[in-house]
């Protein structure tokens, strides 16, 4: 992740023009000063970072900085503290930010930037003390990116309990993600919640549980069995879908923005099979953004993963030539977003599948400093790769990358082994995820029987083995062991399982 990715979104609000506040001066002297700790606020707020910068170097060790009113010496401080982490001087953004907690510790503008400055430095456990704090003296809901908060949660995978504070902090702060209920978090968090607080809390926590891949997450996970009224129409996903996407669709025609609704609109529209309904309505968008009209910043983000969804909407109705084009189109236009890795990985599992390997490979190259599961996603495609052209080395060192990161890109490695067609190898990683309480849930809401597909030329033999893969006696019994596989109205994520 890069350090501007893990700036909180609000906190650009810190920065937006504000009234600064007037502090009493006993001299001329004073006052001049308080006139230049004001202008190099106003500097940071123009969008001037760098002369901001200059001007604060110049007056932080100024001993009249002392003379000013504490809550003026904060408010210069925390916007010091955010032009010094967007000119990437962290040392100073942190001295800055401290300087403003020491006249309030619960000032939540300089909680949220600290969070920030901690993880560019690799310091996530004190992250993870400021998020706290910062939810803590927060009397409205905060707005932490997402990724943060995801990245975060992948740093404390071996503290769960630690992992469940998190959670219940942003859930007691209702934040949302990206404007949306974070079902997916609250499933996470309901688990934690059972695995390590003998299941306090858990209902109240279920109650913000809505969207219909998690409902049928928690019908399949056993954990949830004491909570969860299968019969109950709230836990119907079927039901939910519909009622979202209704809830949806009036919200985006009230807003008319390109946001992370929009996106959800879409992929709703994909689990109900509405497939032409999502191309109809991105057409005009998708054929503005192919004239070379392409947006940036929160715009690109969005755009992107909804050029995504058309992506599969049109692959789900056979339009593979126009499917392909938008792959490549979601790639470009996420180059521009937080994202473009997704869309990367994503464009090259397109071109896999339609027994394009070669260029998959090189559009993965492009790709360094990876993360366990990016580097798994590359060497799935280079084992591909180097088995169709009988690579034995290139095969044989793809296979070692899944093999040494199997522990945390677990999908990945089971899908190497459906592709060599070891179904015992295969069913003993699957029956390793099902019994890992991190990644059961995944691993459960692949298991489901979903509508489906067909499958393309090159996924119907794994595909094949994928279905033998359900039904053999040692995965059914791992399944029973920890929760259950129901059959579905709705069109899961993969597209042919």
């Amino acid at each position: 992740m890069s350090p501007a990715r893990l700036l909180p979104l609000a906190l650009s609000a810190v920065l937006l023009a504000a009234p600064f506040a007037a502090g009493a001066a006993d001299s001329t002297a004073a006052t001049t000063f308080q006139q230049r700790w004001e202008n190099a606020q106003t500097t940071a707020t123009s969008g001037n970072t760098l002369g901001a910068m200059v001007e604060f170097e110049k007056l932080i060790d100024d001993p009249q900085l002392a003379t000013l009113a504490p809550e003026a010496r904060a408010e210069g401080a925390r916007v010091g503290g955010m032009t010094a982490y967007l000119q990437h001087d962290n040392p100073l953004a942190r001295r800055y930010l401290q300087m403003a907690l020491a006249v309030d510790p619960g000032d939540v503008e300089a909680l949220m930037p600290l969070v920030s400055v901690d993880l560019s430095e690799d310091q996530n456990e004190l992250a993870v003390t400021h998020l706290l704090q910062a939810t803590a003296h927060a009397r409205e809901p905060l707005e932490f990116d997402t990724q943060v908060v995801s990245f975060l949660q992948y740093t404390l995978r071996d503290q769960p309990a630690r992992r469940r504070e998190v959670l219940k902090a942003l859930f007691d702060n209702g934040w949302k993600s990206d404007g949306l209920e974070p079902g997916a978090f609250w499933v996470l968090l309901a688990s934690l919640q059972i695995d390590t607080d003998s299941g306090r809390n858990v209902a109240a926590t279920l109650e913000r549980v809505r969207t219909p891949l998690e409902l049928i997450t928690l019908r399949s996970d056993k954990r949830f069995d004491r909570y969860v009224d299968r019969d109950d129409p709230r836990y119907d996903p079927e039901r939910a879908a519909r009622q979202y996407l209704d809830e949806l669709r009036v919200s985006s025609l009230l807003d008319r923005s390109l946001d992370a609704a929009l996106v959800d609109f879409s992929s709703t529209q994909l689990m109900l099979g509405e497939n032409e309904q999502v191309v109809q309505f991105s057409d005009g968008i998708a054929g503005f953004v192919a004239e070379g009209n392409l947006p940036n910043g929160p715009e690109a983000q969005w755009l992107a993963w909804l050029l995504s969804n058309r992506m599969i909407a049109l692959r789900r109705l056979d339009r593979l030539d126009d499917s392909m084009a938008t792959a490549r189109l979601a790639e470009k236009v996420g180059a521009r977003g937080p994202d473009h890795v997704d869309h990367i990985i994503n464009l090259a599992f397109m071109l896999a599948a339609t027994d394009q390997l070669d260029e998959a490979v090189s559009v993965l190259a492009r790709l360094d400093d990876l993360s366990p599961y990016g580097e798994s996603a590359q060497a799935l495609v280079g084992f591909l790769a180097a088995r169709k052209r009988g690579d034995a080395a290139a095969e044989a060192s793809a296979r070692a990358t899944l093999v040494r990161n199997r522990d945390t890109a677990r999908t990945f490695h089971r899908e190497m082994l459906l592709e060599e067609g070891d179904l015992d190898g295969a069913a003993a990683a699957l029956i390793g995820q099902l019994q890992s309480p991190h990644d059961r849930t995944e691993v459960l809401l692949d298991l489901q029987d979903m509508r489906v597909y067909p499958s393309l030329p090159t996924e119907m033999e794994v595909d094949a083995r994928w279905r033998q893969l359900k039904q053999r006696a040692d995965v059914r019994a791992a399944i029973a062991k920890v929760g259950r596989v129901e059959r579905y109205a709705l069109y899961g994520n993969a597209s042919s399982r």
